[in-house]
């Protein structure tokens, strides 16, 4: 059973939500998008500060990058970490106490990568923007101590770019960890289970407006209908042998759970390396709540994961 504090907030996240039901996820407009970017940045001002780092910004070309230092630091592993948010949400203002949150619990660095949003730039420019953080994390070192790891669209963002990273024959990460990652962005609606539209109280009443409203795939503001089964864009479909260990937490009943398990059942098939956690009675990305004792414990079981890398 979830904690008291995660059954109450489930249930404010669940009235917040309905909201979505005045909007038509299938066609939003510019105006739409920059209100629902602003709404998500007053939502995460709730979140607690955490005092026990560092964050120092990094400007590359046309390309921001911001270091989260914890105090205490276990070794030399460093988190390319990329946020979620569908591609056209999110940035380090409304990630900064769940980044730095997440570098304290781990121990490590954390490099957190704001990448271009869509519609204003549509793929490959996250892809790029991922390649060009990785290049200048790695240096001139010759092996890479590089962790990539995201979020919903971030998690696909990093499979991504280990997909990239394997087709041009670059050094490879050490390791790659995903919470929720939306591996099938180019789905229909259709593929999307009708019975965690009430479960996944995060994401559950955005989809279902968009099954009643006959929206195509979620992908539209990202990339282009012909795109459906570019691995790139879709890591469901990519080919990971010889990838790095990954480890993988997500929801029983949330949004992406369907797509995720048949993500798990290829990787396998690969033969790759994988550990995964599935969490009951929660929902899509419930890390971004700090407090929850739950997002402590989830935190707590990629630290363990890091660790079981380095020895």
């Amino acid at each position: 059973m979830i904690s008291r504090k995660a059954r109450n907030r489930k249930k404010v996240i669940s009235f917040a939500m309905r909201l979505v039901t005045l909007i038509k996820p299938g066609s939003l407009s510019y105006f739409q998008i920059r209100i629902m970017r602003l709404l998500v940045l007053f939502a995460s001002f709730r979140r607690a500060n955490v005092n026990n780092v560092v964050v120092k910004k990094i400007s590359l070309e046309q390309l921001e990058l911001y270091r989260i230092i914890p105090n205490k630091i276990s070794d030399k592993l460093k988190i390319l970490f990329f946020h979620g948010g569908g591609f056209f949400v999110g940035n380090f203002k409304i990630y900064r106490s769940y980044a730095s949150f997440l570098a304290e619990i781990l121990g490590r660095e954390i490099i957190f990568v704001e990448y271009k949003l869509s519609p204003e730039s549509r793929y490959p420019r996250q892809l790029e923007d991922a390649k060009k953080a990785y290049s200048f994390l790695l240096g001139k070192k010759e092996k890479s101590n590089i962790i990539l790891a995201g979020d919903s669209a971030g998690g696909n963002l990093a499979l991504a770019l280990f997909l990239a990273l394997k087709k041009e024959k670059s050094k490879k990460p050490k390791g790659i960890f995903c919470i929720s990652p939306w591996v099938y962005p180019t789905a229909i609606m259709a593929e999307y289970p009708d019975s965690c539209c009430q479960s996944d109280v995060l994401i559950g009443p955005f989809i279902k407006r968009a099954k009643e409203t006959g929206s195509g795939p979620l992908s539209y503001l990202y990339c282009n209908p012909s795109d459906h089964k570019n691995p790139f864009i879709s890591p469901l479909f990519g080919d990971f042998k010889n990838s790095p260990p990954i480890m993988i937490q997500y929801t029983e009943n949330e949004i992406l759970s369907v797509q995720i398990g048949q993500f798990l059942k290829r990787l396998k098939k690969q033969r790759v390396k994988v550990v995964t956690k599935t969490w009951k009675d929660l929902w899509h990305d419930f890390q971004l709540e700090t407090d929850l004792i739950e997002t402590r414990r989830s935190f707590v079981l990629f630290k363990d994961f890091l660790d079981e890398l380095c020895t």
